[in-house]
């Protein structure tokens, strides 16, 4: 049975009324009101952060056959974790813990997860490797929902390398966690194609949507304790993290305009076209060279929509994110 409530329908409506999702932490809701009819079944704990991308998964576990007991988060990765956000808010409608934990692999944040007494725990975007203590605590252990085609583009970036790249396809695995990142076999995938015009916003929404389609089956498999299918990560791809990306070091206007749109909304690039740095959302790469514009070998960058501050967990002019400042 489903968890089911008004309040839930409205966050879902509302979510998926977005074009765009976001990884950033800062996600928040109503107030919860109304009553909510609880779900049965295994017993799961949610970890993730107040984002669009973690969102989207925790809703769509509450509309299984299952029993939410409890929503884990890291505090360090934005100030909104530490307050009211999308999390807290499900958490309190749901009248469930929510553990903000710092460390989750210390002693006492392995008693706190032991005290839900979790059949299992489903992860979508969280910043701290699991150890193996921790991931021995469930009965049947960890879940985690990565937004790439492991074992390609393992790392915490992987949407924004893809579009970075030029890759055509990318897609979502739900894998079993293990004490490394990215690395667990694979209990369900879906591919997703990347358009021409994507930019992360809109590329994660769809890697969201069809996750959230295989988390009957990754469940169910995670639940049945069934191996998986092993990675073979020496055929595999790791990117590391991403700041903001100057734009005129970029080495034609091709890379350049991918660069915008695997920035947007996350980590903006940025450019100084006129010796005033800006964000920049959205460019066209050709030989339209009307300013503000940025040159290269293969023709110009027209900067098409920008902004002064960055947009980011920091939205200041000069943020720390910021790469390539001499």
């Amino acid at each position: 049975m489903a968890t089911v409530s008004a309040y839930l329908t409205d966050a879902r409506r509302e979510l998926w009324a977005r074009d765009s999702f976001r990884f950033i932490p800062d996600r928040t809701l109503l107030e919860p009101a109304g009553a909510v009819q609880r779900g049965g079944g295994p017993r799961l704990v949610f970890t993730g952060f107040p984002s669009d991308y973690s969102l989207a998964f925790l809703l769509g576990l509450l509309e299984l056959d299952v029993e939410l007991v409890g929503i884990v988060t890291s505090p360090g990765a934005h100030p909104a974790i530490l307050g009211h956000n999308a999390l807290s808010r499900i958490a309190d409608h749901l009248r469930i813990p929510l553990l903000r934990l710092w460390r989750v692999n210390d002693e006492h944040a392995r008693q706190d997860l032991a005290s839900l007494d979790a059949d299992a725990v489903v992860m979508a975007s969280f910043d701290q490797i699991i150890g193996a203590r921790a991931l021995a605590i469930p009965k049947h252990g960890w879940m985690n929902i990565h937004p790439s085609l492991l074992p390609r583009y393992r790392g915490p970036e992987p949407v924004y390398w893809a579009l970075a790249e030029g890759a055509t396809e990318t897609g979502i695995t739900l894998h079993r966690a293990v004490a490394k990142f990215d690395a667990g076999p694979v209990l369900a995938q879906r591919r997703v194609g990347i358009d021409p015009s994507d930019t992360a916003g809109t590329l994660t929404r769809r890697l969201a949507a069809a996750g959230v389609m295989a988390l009957p089956e990754a469940v169910s498999a995670l639940i049945a304790d069934a191996p998986g299918t092993p990675l073979d990560l020496e055929q595999g791809s790791y990117r590391s993290s991403v700041g903001h990306r100057r734009l005129e070091d970029a080495d034609s206007a091709a890379e350049a305009e991918r660069m915008v749109r695997a920035g947007n909304p996350n980590m903006p690039a940025w450019a100084s076209p006129d010796g005033e740095s800006l964000y920049v959302l959205r460019a066209t790469a050709g030989d339209d060279c009307a300013d503000p514009v940025l040159r290269y070998p293969d023709g110009c960058l027209r900067l098409l929509e920008t902004i002064t501050t960055c947009g980011c967990h920091h939205d200041q002019p000069q943020c720390p994110h910021r790469e390539g400042v001499a």
